[in-house]
């Protein structure tokens, strides 16, 4: 079954399952199977069962029916847990090479972390602790332009102590380098990294930090013949010269890189966890729940999803 992915629920009352079941009616995607608790599916999603296909254990896999909605029914608690459920399971199979990758539809972090699992703060960093990945990245693609936030889901007051462990930041760096180089076929990556403070530090007129913390890790890359230019301003390194002249932008915190990145995608790009054995990709939107039925949300996030780990999964094998 290594054409097939497998897609978590996310939240079941968000518009990810809206847009996935909406793209299979217009037959614009195929070719996965769902999981999620088929009792809670057919509570919260108007669905006919005589088109579902269910699947109840691993073996069942094999009897995929193209014709057919397939869901992996997972047993659960409740609409909580089975968000949380459906990610471990879709992990599982997918080591064991059963999908091709994961493709997982937008959750509602606090209610996981609320009602379900109180350390829970992203599917990036859980897929990372899975697979014990100090190294992974979270990479937000859009017509192949890669945004990268070295530091994710902490407070800003905490994003500098991250640049002081220079070996961890080398690490990372390296890592997305090779994951350029290896999942997105793209053999001499060039890139640019922002500084931490406003105006990378304003040659020490703000801060020193910049150079300091950041300029000693470029020296190291430099010297292994990686192409990487910086730091530069936050608020200008994305340009058009810029989007031009480089492959890559890294950012040192979560929306440093995500504002831009969503102001040049418009929610259709997508977000990868690099640097692990499975593939895990993600549309980059939300689970939007303001905006269910009113027609304005867009399923490009998620058909990019599937064009790009087709490609990913082309890349790993050459």
């Amino acid at each position: 079954m290594n054409n097939i992915t497998a897609i978590t629920i996310g939240d079941l009352k968000g518009i990810g399952i809206k847009l996935l079941i909406k793209e299979w009616k217009n037959k614009k995607i195929n070719n996965f199977v769902l999981i999620t608790n088929f009792i809670l599916f057919k509570k919260y999603i108007n669905f006919p069962t005589n088109k579902i296909n269910i699947i109840n254990s691993e073996t069942e896999i094999r009897n995929y029916n193209k014709k057919k909605l397939n869901i992996y029914n997972i047993k659960t608690e409740n609409i909580y847990t089975n968000a949380f459920e459906s990610l471990k399971h879709a992990y599982l199979l997918t080591k064991k090479k059963l999908f091709n990758g994961i493709i997982t539809l937008p959750i509602n972090k606090r209610e996981i972390n609320k009602f379900v699992k109180k350390d829970f703060i992203d599917q990036t960093t859980f897929f990372s602790k899975l697979e014990k990945s100090n190294n992974s990245n979270m990479i937000f693609i859009y017509k192949n332009k890669y945004f990268v936030p070295l530091t994710i889901h902490i407070e800003i007051k905490k994003v500098a102590s991250h640049f002081r462990n220079k070996k961890f930041i080398f690490k990372k760096l390296l890592s997305l380098v090779n994951t350029m180089k290896n999942d997105f076929n793209i053999k001499n990556p060039k890139i640019a990294i922002a500084g931490i403070n406003p105006h990378a530090g304003e040659d020490g007129l703000i801060s020193n930090e910049d150079k300091k913390l950041i300029l000693p890790i470029l020296k190291l890359l430099r010297k292994k013949n990686i192409y990487i230019n910086g730091p530069y301003a936050g608020d200008s390194i994305i340009n058009k010269n810029n989007l031009k002249k480089y492959d890559a932008f890294v950012f040192t915190f979560h929306d440093q890189a995500l504002i831009p990145f969503k102001l040049i995608s418009n929610f259709e790009g997508v977000n990868f966890t690099s640097n692990l054995n499975i593939i895990r990709l993600s549309p980059s939107h939300g689970t939007a729940r303001d905006i269910i039925n009113k027609n304005i949300a867009t399923s490009n996030g998620l058909l990019n999803c599937f064009k790009l780990i087709k490609q990913i999964n082309k890349n790993r094998k050459n």
